[in-house]
């Protein structure tokens, strides 16, 4: 009898002690977590962001079989400043990107519009809206300090969400609680539950990029026996080998068009939708080009470093070398199916709003959480006493705050001048301080459904005037985008607007005050 009592309490202390764990690791990495997964949701759309907010991207993709590419590439290579030698053209498409780009390792790429086969200005640093946000999902603005402070709360959500699931094991829950502290719980446990396969892929591949590459020096220096600290040096050339030096002849020889050398190409391996093209010792007797791309029939083994490729001979067409996705060192297949699914290089729109839809579930989830800590601290008073939490201040400007500093820089984008000077610094600097003014806002508003509702009031108007200032600004209306077929650049317009809506909802219908959120959630969830 005493065996069995001394069991049951062995096992509701352990329970105890999983619960209180999760929960102030959870809580300690919860804000660091939220920003990951906010900015992640748009560093997933950055392909269709980064050519809204370009003016120099205001043109349809063209087909790349149809395009004149000597037209562009003739003046640039007959330039003397211009290297002559593994030139790089990036093809319409490419990420979404309908420019063509002619770059080589050691100048700046020269954009073109491949319909016009006219130069267009790149905005280069004074747009980098996208580039922005993608680095806010990793902490890039604080560089190293950033990586790695991002990196180690990945590690944490892999350590939380495997100790969710063991709780979710090991203690019976019950979702037939009425309170608000049993709601929160119930939905937390259940949406983190459902995407647990693809949450910890992602958040591991996350830790992998942030502390997996500086963690890996140490190892770098005991392979190298000492000789060197530098991991590049050893693993380059097994995920990109270097393309073999070809002597040239001197002897000039006319070549066959580069459309026609992707026509070849295209039926040599229909399955790869080429990306990219390699010029060596190009207009030479022995020039030949290799095409680059992606296969979409096997998706996770190629898209990042397997790139699969045909290579002609730039004289006539002749195969020289058919590399499939499978040719690959299987270090580089293992790398490739590592982080495809955090990267998504290749994939199609579908796939990505999928994901997309995965990440906004896991804020939820995350928000779920937060709301259940902060109840459990708020069932200390009685319902009528405003309860002024440190924490709960904190996670409403993180959390809320983000969301209309989000929708400024966003409106900033077509609002500010492209003129002025260091104009993406700017815009950069009202955002931080947007978000900032948020937290001095939570901490001044006693009532924090309040502050909240005014949050996302506020984001509703920016998010939903994001897209008007587009459209007048850039001389594009809807009806011209559609027209021209620009859709991908009328989605980013749409989804703002849409946005923008969604937020005027949900401020409208969310609660003013601590007693209508009782009900509230009570009702809703």
């Amino acid at each position: 009898m005493n065996n069995n009592l001394t069991k049951r309490e062995h096992n509701k202390l352990l329970k105890q002690k999983l619960q209180r764990v999760h929960a102030t690791t959870g809580i300690s990495f919860s804000l660091i977590m939220y920003i990951a997964l906010f900015f992640g949701i748009f560093a997933i759309l950055l392909p269709f962001i980064q050519i809204w907010e370009k003016p120099s991207r205001h043109f349809k993709t063209p087909d790349i079989t149809a395009i004149n590419y000597s037209s562009m590439i003739d003046p640039v290579i007959s330039n003397p400043d211009f290297p002559k030698n593994n030139i790089i053209i990036t093809l319409p498409g490419f990420q979404h990107d309908p420019a063509l780009k002619i770059s080589h390792q050691f100048v700046e790429p020269i954009i073109f519009n491949p319909n016009t086969l006219q130069k267009v200005e790149n905005e280069g640093d004074k747009s980098k809206l996208a580039e922005f946000l993608n680095k806010m999902h990793y902490g890039g603005p604080l560089k190293q300090f950033g990586y790695m402070i991002f990196g180690f709360m990945a590690v944490a959500v892999m350590f939380l969400v495997i100790g969710g699931l063991i709780q979710v094991i090991l203690i019976k829950y019950k979702d037939n609680g009425k309170n608000n502290q049993s709601k929160f719980s119930k939905w937390h446990r259940k949406i983190f539950t459902w995407l647990f396969a693809p949450f910890i892929i992602i958040t591991l591949t996350g830790a992998l990029m942030n502390i997996g590459y500086s963690g890996s020096i140490p190892m770098t220096y005991l392979k190298s026996k000492g000789e060197s600290f530098e991991t590049w040096k050893y693993v380059g050339p097994i995920l990109y080998p270097p393309i073999k030096h070809i002597e040239k002849t001197n002897n000039q020889v006319q070549m066959l068009p580069i459309n026609e050398l992707i026509k070849k190409a295209q039926k040599i391996n229909p399955q790869i939708d080429f990306e990219k093209l390699t010029l060596i010792n190009w207009k030479d007797e022995t020039a030949i080009v290799k095409l680059e791309g992606y296969n979409p029939y096997m998706p996770f083994l190629n898209g990042i470093t397997n790139k699969p490729s045909v290579t002609l001979s730039g004289k006539d067409g002749t195969l020289i070398e058919d590399r499939r996705v499978l040719d690959k060192h299987w270090s580089g297949l293992v790398y490739d199916t590592m982080f495809f699914l955090h990267l998504l290089f290749g994939v199609d729109t579908v796939t990505r709003l999928l994901i997309a839809l995965l990440m906004i579930a896991a804020t939820f989830a995350l928000g779920f959480g937060v709301l259940l800590y902060l109840e459990k601290k708020a069932r200390k008073f009685p319902k009528k006493i405003p309860v002024y939490n440190w924490m709960g201040k904190l996670s409403l400007a993180v959390m809320i705050g983000v969301i209309p500093a989000t929708g400024l820089i966003f409106l900033l984008q077509w609002l500010l001048p492209y003129n002025i000077e260091d104009r993406f610094l700017l815009q950069k600097g009202i955002f931080f301080v947007f978000w900032i003014a948020t937290l001095m806002w939570s901490f001044y508003r006693i009532e924090s459904y309040k502050a909240a509702k005014e949050f996302l009031a506020i984001a509703s108007v920016f998010f939903i005037m994001a897209p008007l200032i587009h459209f007048y600004n850039s001389g594009f209306s809807p009806i011209k985008l559609f027209k021209e077929d620009m859709t991908e650049i009328l989605s980013v317009d749409i989804g703002l607007f849409t946005f923008g809506i969604i937020l005027f909802y949900i401020c409208k219908k969310l609660p003013a005050n601590r007693n209508q959120a009782q009900r509230f959630w009570k009702n809703k969830l």
